[in-house]
Order: structure tokens, then sequence, then C-alpha cells
């Protein structure tokens, strides 16, 4: 049985679907096999999945799941080395039940807007409730879009960073964090995610952070 990988927020924008694609998309040519699950209505996985057949890319299967995903989960992780999980943007009954079978969660926030910061008390009461009846559960916290050349934005990322750690309650962040770089977004928009391309401005920097990501998350090497 693969790792099951959930991404979520209890907010909508944060960029899930965009870390979710450009890690799948690691995972791949890595050499691992691996499965998106789009389990929130919006249509943009099934977009990008659709340019990333049509320019030739390597394929990554899409399924959709809605309401009470655990059985899509557990039949599509017997599947693959890992298992991505894209949730609403908000709270549902998709991302309750993903957390009783997933192994990772992971839950974006951009640690300039309060707007997300603030979602971390309740995305934290849900997993801790899951992880009751899922104690193998592997909750973190990735502080995305911050960008260097912005004072505040590294402020804040060290404030945020300083209060998680303070109290264990708390979901406890990944050391690695992801900058504000417009690659991910234009890989994206062309099917693909950033270790599919061959030239960008800050793609090295871009890879070597998700990688650092995935190395922390466990699901590479």
């Amino acid at each position: 049985m693969g790792k099951i990988l959930l991404v979520a927020s209890d907010k909508g924008g944060v960029g899930k679907s965009t870390y979710s694609v450009n890690t799948a998309s690691m995972l791949v040519n890595k050499g691992k096999s691996v499965i998106l699950l789009k389990a929130d209505t919006n249509k943009d996985v099934l977009s990008w999945s659709k340019k990333r057949q049509e320019n030739g890319l390597l394929p990554i299967p899409v399924y959709e799941a809605y309401g009470n995903i655990t059985k899509e989960i557990n039949r599509l992780s017997r599947l693959c080395d890992v298992l991505i999980v894209d949730c609403p943007g908000h709270d549902s009954h998709e991302f309750r039940s993903a957390l009783t079978v997933a192994d990772i969660m992971v839950t974006l926030i951009k640690p300039s807007s309060d707007f997300e910061s603030e979602t971390l008390t309740s995305v934290t009461e849900k997993v801790r409730i899951a992880q009751n009846t899922n104690p193998n559960l592997q909750p973190w916290v990735l502080m995305t879009r911050i960008n260097p050349s912005k004072p505040r934005h590294t402020q804040k990322a060290i404030e945020l960073d300083k209060i998680l750690r303070s109290d264990s309650i708390w979901i406890q962040p990944l050391k690695t964090r992801i900058s504000e770089l417009d690659v991910f977004e234009n890989a994206c928009n062309e099917g693909a995610g950033v270790h599919d391309v061959a030239r960008a401005s800050s793609l090295s920097n871009a890879k070597g952070q998700l990688e650092l990501v995935g190395i922390e998350l466990g699901i590479i090497e």
C-alpha cells in the first residue's frame, strides 16, 4: 500500500492544487508511481491533467471522489507508491473522512496572511480529533508563497514558526518553506510541474524546495 498524502486547508486560494500537482510531477519524474485524487469540485486539476496529456508529459492518473472518500482512498493507495488527496479549501466531509486514513497531512499557510494563519486553530482541532482513531497520522504546516525580498514575509514566517513550536498542541511546521516563485504557477499552466521543466527562472530553487519538503515528509529519499 502506498503512502497517503492529504493536502488540505480551511481556506481556499492557499495553493493546495499548485502544491499537489507539482509534488505529483516531482514524484513521477523520480520514478515513483503516483495518483492524484481530486476531492474538490473545482476543475483546476482536471484542466491541468488534460493539458498534461496534450503536451505528452509523463502520465499521472487523476480520479475524483466526494463525500466520505475513505473507501476510494484505500482502493487507490493500493495501486501506487504515493496517493495525493487534494481536498476542498473549507471544512468538508471529504477532509474529515480523509483524515481518518491518511498517513501524512499538509496544510498550506502564507505566513503574511492573517486570514490563512487563523485557519490553523480549526484545522488543528480536526486533526487532533482524527488522531484519536488514526494515531499514525503525521500532520504538518507548510509555509508557502514567501517572498524573500520582502522583510515582512520573512519576519512573519519566523514569528509563526516560533508560535507553533512553542506548544505541541499545534500542528508543527516543516523546516522547509516554499518561496513565491512564478515558475510553480507557470508550470501548472502547461499541465506540468517544475520537475517537467527544462529551463526557467528560479527553476533549481523551486525544485530544491519541493524536494526538501518531500524528504521531510518521507515521500522521497
